[in-house]
């Protein structure tokens, strides 16, 4: 559920930031899209994670999905840059499904829970493999909402991943080579997807509503102890 939004607040944490910063939210998002969202499933190596996160970040994604089947995500710092704290990062892990189910958790039941909770929102589901393809990299259509699944570096998508996916997905190689690294081939689609859907007149981008809670929320990011300051703006309305 998104978060009421306390413009006072907004505005007193906002008088912290300096004007640079608050100019440089405002513009970043206006190229914020939740047209398109990235899913990771069961990324072992941190350093991939990572450099996922920090591309999916770069190119204007608000919203980054983690499944955590069999392996926990982790991050780098230095590779990811502070990436996360921008992002809106949602977790399904094999614990959380067995919990939601009143039951033990089948195999891939975290994928099976993110699809479902990503169709509910209106998502075409594609899921990458350089080894099977419905539809090019090129050829994608942009007409629906996208999540775009990538799996484990070692053995890619998860069977259910791919049978669960509305269409499978291939970036076209020209080499000898069959495929891209995972956070290159991320860093490839996301570029591609996102130029292509702010070239288009599609309303890809964010309501002034989610534009306002993320304010909220990249202030208290942009400053120390934001905590403090918000106690202190509570503490001073009980007293009024």
């Amino acid at each position: 559920m998104a978060e009421v939004i306390d413009q006072g607040l907004l505005e007193y944490l906002e008088s912290f930031l300096t004007e640079s910063r608050r100019t440089r939210i405002q513009e970043i998002l206006k190229w914020r899209t939740r047209w398109i969202t990235l899913v990771l499933e069961d990324l072992v190596d941190p350093h991939n994670a990572s450099a996922c996160l920090r591309s999916a970040e770069a190119c204007g994604l608000q919203d980054v999905h983690i499944i955590e089947n069999r392996h926990p995500f982790q991050v780098k710092t230095g590779v990811s840059m502070g990436s996360a704290h921008w992002l809106s990062i949602n977790r399904h892990t094999a614990l959380d499904s067995a919990n939601q189910n009143g039951n033990r958790s089948a195999e891939f039941e975290a994928t099976t829970h993110c699809y479902d909770e990503l169709k509910a929102r209106g998502y075409t589901i594609l899921a990458t493999s350089p080894h099977e393809s419905s539809i090019s990299l090129p050829d994608v259509d942009l007409n629906q909402p996208l999540a775009i699944v990538f799996g484990s570096e070692k053995d890619g998508i998860s069977p259910v991943a791919r049978q669960k996916a509305d269409y499978a997905l291939r970036i076209p190689m020209y080499g000898f080579t069959e495929s891209f690294n995972i956070s290159v081939s991320a860093a490839i689609t996301l570029y591609d997807l996102t130029g292509r859907l702010r070239r288009s007149s599609r309303k890809w981008q964010l309501s002034d509503e989610e534009k306002q809670e993320l304010s909220l929320q990249w202030a208290r990011h942009s400053l120390k102890r934001s905590d403090l300051l918000e106690q202190y703006y509570r503490n001073k309305g009980m007293d009024s």
